[in-house]
């Protein structure tokens, strides 16, 4: 509580003057199935693997050392989650045309130790001419997510992400504009005589863009990177690819073991990076192709293996608790949008847990992370510990002190997930509940 008070008195008087001139009123949240999509969830932890899917091809996969440990450092689980036919936050650029149902992925606001492959499937559009999209929420943007996998007989593709959130399938009429064309995505292929290990190829930089114009939906390319698929029994299945622009590359290398039941696996990143240039596309000539055209990428020489991170995956996020029951609320914090957002749920016998009560009275559930001022993605969680007593529950969102702001609250509630997205302008840092925005009521 002190820390928040603390925080009010630098906010308070430069953010007064701005909500009693741009107030607005608190719009109600929207839910996720109200599009009437599928839903899939499971819960995967730091020495296990993974696949989370829906029936209509939607899939998360993780390998083992993928979740990040918990605050002591030991294993920890997280529920991954996947929302079809949901609507997000923003719409795509008018020189996109979607090829497939939008797709919420969750946890988003988490930064994963390894990255995780999302596969979507898409209609209407010739493998060599489709892309996938993901809303950075950072930049508030549509950006491109190199893809390291196209299946041209299920009509799938694979990307490899460090962070979930909203994604589609899509073509781009601007920059992209023939299929199969010159212009199309080249690629490079990675392949070692060691197969034990997975590998992930990382862009470090780009030059000299063989089509300039494509440049603007790679906002985020370095940073981007392409793994070494599983074995559908587990295990690496190489040669590792990424789909990438024509252009000139800096490239990172780093692997991970498979692991095992005790020890989180090892991360290793070789210290010399590796440049090649891409010079021509990949093409699928038929339903079992899988591409023509890549680029081969030799091995870096001159360095050695260390057990670290490529510097531009980010840190991985502490990992939050989960249980039958879990709310978790995020926005974004930037210069822009000074927001303490606060989550708070409200049950039976007088229970009332947030940052000011952490544990409920019974010892049930449990709030775990509170975000006060920090930029980045902001994670506010509460979740169960045991059996909830039976009784009705109401979740509310409040902003304690800031400027206006967006967020999203993904409910995960015995076999059940939800997303909900709204926003909150007034502030209320008397944490009078009839100032909060109320996401969802449930009875248990």
């Amino acid at each position: 509580m002190q820390l928040k008070k603390i925080f009010s008195l630098f906010l308070i008087a430069i953010v007064f003057n701005f909500i009693l001139t741009n107030c607005k009123k608190d719009e109600g949240p929207t839910d996720s199935t109200t599009g009437g999509g599928q839903t899939g969830q499971g819960v995967i932890n730091s020495l296990g693997s993974g696949q989370v899917s829906t029936t209509d091809g939607f899939k998360i996969n993780v390998i083992p050392g993928a979740v990040p440990a918990n605050q002591s450092g030991s294993s920890a689980s997280v529920t991954f989650s996947i929302e079809t036919k949901v609507t997000p936050t923003k719409a795509l650029p008018s020189t996109a045309t979607v090829r497939s149902d939008f797709v919420k992925l969750g946890p988003d606001g988490f930064v994963f130790r390894w990255p995780v492959k999302v596969t979507i499937p898409f209609t209407g559009a010739d493998a060599s001419d489709i892309k996938v999209l993901y809303l950075n929420t950072l930049l508030d943007k549509w950006v491109i997510i190199p893809a390291n996998e196209i299946d041209n007989t299920a009509k799938t593709v694979s990307v490899d992400v460090l962070s979930l959130g909203y994604f589609c399938a899509a073509t781009i009429s601007s920059g992209f504009n023939k299929i199969s064309a010159e212009d199309s995505d080249g690629g490079f292929e990675f392949a070692t005589s060691d197969n034990s290990y997975y590998y992930t190829l990382t862009v470090g930089g780009v030059t000299n863009w063989k089509y300039p114009s494509q440049a603007a939906w790679y906002t985020n390319i370095v940073g981007s990177s392409g793994s070494t698929g599983s074995q559908p029994t587990g295990g690496p299945r190489p040669p590792t690819h990424i789909h990438l622009p024509q252009a000139t590359y800096t490239i990172w290398v780093a692997r991970t073991t498979p692991g095992t039941l005790s020890t989180l696996p090892k991360v290793e990143f070789y210290s010399q990076p590796v440049t090649g240039t891409i010079a021509q596309p990949v093409t699928y000539s038929g339903p079992l192709s899988t591409g023509q055209g890549w680029t081969s990428l030799g091995f870096p020489s001159g360095g050695s293996w260390s057990e670290t991170r490529p510097a531009n995956w980010g840190t991985p996020t502490v990992t939050y608790g989960t249980g039958d029951f879990q709310a978790t609320l995020t926005w974004v914090n930037n210069s822009d949008k000074a927001t303490d957002i606060d989550l708070h749920l409200y049950g039976p016998n007088n229970m009332h847990v947030y940052y000011s009560g952490l544990t409920s009275s019974d010892g049930s559930l449990q709030l775990d992370r509170d975000w006060q001022r920090a930029y980045g993605n902001a994670i506010e969680n509460i979740y169960s510990l045991s059996t909830m007593p039976s009784g009705q529950y109401t979740v509310k969102v409040n902003l304690y002190v800031g400027v206006p702001n967006n967020f999203s609250v993904r409910i995960v509630r015995f076999g059940t997930v939800r997303t909900f997205t709204g926003s909150v302008s007034t502030a209320n840092s008397g944490n009078n509940p009839d100032n909060m925005v109320t996401v969802d009521t449930f009875t248990k």
